[in-house]
């Protein structure tokens, strides 16, 4: 399985299960506004989530590509950051979302709730 990762909120989420589908690129930004939903791989991930450091109740939603029924294409970062990230191209469908990882502030920094993260998500 791969595994890319969304940066989002519990209210983001709530949202999703609510109307069936997740529409935020980002977490300020609709999808509509963008056309693509911001993605990050295991290893990107946090390098990304403290640009969030002020924002509550951050989680990590883990899907799996092959079960994402919209179009994911790994793309240059148009702020200049190294690598490809991967965007789906639509609203993303909630059973492709295998796993949630709730992330919490701890002395100005985002921690992540499980201490083995990055070895699980890099399966």
């Amino acid at each position: 399985m791969q595994t890319i990762i969304v940066t989002s909120t519990k209210k983001l989420r709530q949202t999703a299960q609510k109307v069936g589908r997740y529409e935020h690129s980002t977490i300020t930004q609709a999808l509509e506004d963008v056309g693509f939903i911001h993605c990050t791989t295991p290893p990107q991930v946090m390098d990304v989530v403290p640009r969030f450091i002020d924002v509550e109740d951050i989680i990590l939603l883990l899907i799996d590509v092959e079960k994402v029924q919209p179009e994911v294409k790994y793309e240059a970062a148009k702020s200049g950051r190294t690598g490809s990230f991967p965007h789906i191209y639509g609203p993303l469908n909630n059973n492709a979302v295998y796993k949630i990882i709730p992330l919490k502030k701890r002395k100005q920094h985002l921690q992540n709730s499980t201490s083995n993260h990055r070895a699980n998500v890099a399966k």
